[in-house]
Formats: structure tokens, sequence, C-alpha cells
């Protein structure tokens, strides 16, 4: 009875310290996939490649779109780029300025969550992963209404010149890489925020000291002698 009881807590504590590495390992993958969504999320806000022209011979010139920037080929065949964060009078239209503003709410939301990493060292980690399951909650919220909101803007005619469509509607256009991107990175950080608040449900619990120093300290050895001389007796 002993020698199995020995078994069973031998067992339990190989089993709970497999569990905390397989634990540590998918939440060291979840802060590297969410660096990753940083970088999505920087080089989609910054690049004027969320739609564009295709070539096709009804489009009245060569040109793209991105949130605040577009670029098109002036009559000196010379591609000019307008457009900065820094003059919103230059974004043009509300709803390319309504995109903006999400897409760059969501990226400084993303690297507050980075900035949570450092909780690690001051909380428990399921407190950090409900903070930054949480603040991830926020960036893909606001990701998904910069993606749904911008074709809002391709009504504007400096867009409709080049690309002949409308509302809702890129015409001669095509979908460019940064706007797949972004719709990309949707699905990316809602897995994040989910696997975080997973992380923090199952987070594992410490076992009680009698394992720890009964399973290290107990051998098989020592239980052979103890039923032996209870034979004996």
């Amino acid at each position: 009875m002993y020698q199995e009881t020995t078994t069973w807590e031998s067992r339990t504590y190989e089993y709970h310290n497999k569990y905390v590495r397989n634990y540590r390992a998918i939440g060291v993958l979840w802060a590297i996939l969410t660096v990753c969504f940083v970088i999505i999320n920087i080089v989609v806000f910054v690049q004027p490649q969320w739609i564009g022209d295709t070539g096709s011979i009804d489009a009245a010139g060569y040109g793209h779109f991105g949130l605040y920037r577009h670029c098109a080929l002036r009559s000196n065949e010379a591609l000019v780029c307008s457009g900065g964060i820094d003059n919103w009078d230059t974004i043009l239209s509300p709803a390319f300025k309504a995109a903006t503003a999400f897409i760059g709410l969501s990226a400084l939301f993303i690297l507050l969550c980075i900035c949570c990493f450092l909780l690690f060292f001051f909380l428990r980690a399921y407190y950090v992963f409900y903070i930054c399951g949480t603040i991830q909650a926020l960036s893909v919220l606001c990701m998904f209404l910069g993606c749904v909101i911008y074709p809002a803007g391709w009504d504007h005619l400096i867009v409709y010149n080049v690309c002949k469509g409308g509302l809702y509607d890129a015409g001669v256009c095509q979908i460019r890489w940064a706007f797949i991107l972004a719709i990309i990175g949707i699905f990316d950080i809602l897995f994040l925020c989910i696997l975080a608040f997973v992380l923090a449900l199952k987070y594992p619990k410490a076992l009680p000291t009698y394992y720890k120093s009964e399973t290290m300290t107990k051998s098989p050895a020592v239980v052979e002698v103890r039923e032996e001389s209870d034979t004996s007796l």
C-alpha cells in the first residue's frame, strides 16, 4: 500500500512538471506571436498599398492608396505621393481618417500589451494574461473597425479617377497586400486574445509542499527496505 501511494505521488509530481513546461512553452509562443503582430500592425499602418489599379485600360491613371497616404502618376510620368499622419487635412476622406485612427489605436494597444510583459516580473502570470488579453481584444476591435470603414472612402474623387469604383466598390482596382495583411492580422490577434484568456484560466496551481518533499526524498529502495522490515516483524 505504501509503495502504491508513493508511485501515485511520483506520477502526480511528474505530470505537474510536464504541464508546467508545456504551459510555459505555449506562453513563450504567445509572446512571440504578439511581437509578430506588432510588426504586422505597424507595416499595414504606414504602407500605402491597401488598394491600387491593375494597369487596366479603364483606369484613368496609375495609383495606389493607403490609410493616410496615396500615390498617383502625374502627367510627367512621375509617381507623386501625398498625405501625412501629421496633417489630417491631407487625408482624402472622413472614412480614411476614421480607418487611420482605428488602425493607429490598434497599434498603440498592442504596443501597450508588449509593455505589459514587464508585469510578469511583479505579478502572477494569470493576472498578466488577463490584462494582455483585454488589451488585445481592444486591438482586434480597432483593427476590425478600421478594415470595415476603409472601403467607405473609395467614392472619393481622386480614388474614383484611378479605380472607377464607388462606395465599397474597388472598381478596376484590386485589394493589395497591405489590406490583405490587415485582414490576416485580425484573425491573428483574435487567436492571441483567446489564447491569452485560456492561459489565464489554465494557470498551473502549485503542488502542496508534501508532494515535492516526499516524492524527491522517497525512493523505491527505501520503500523495499521498509516493506522487508514490516514483513519480518
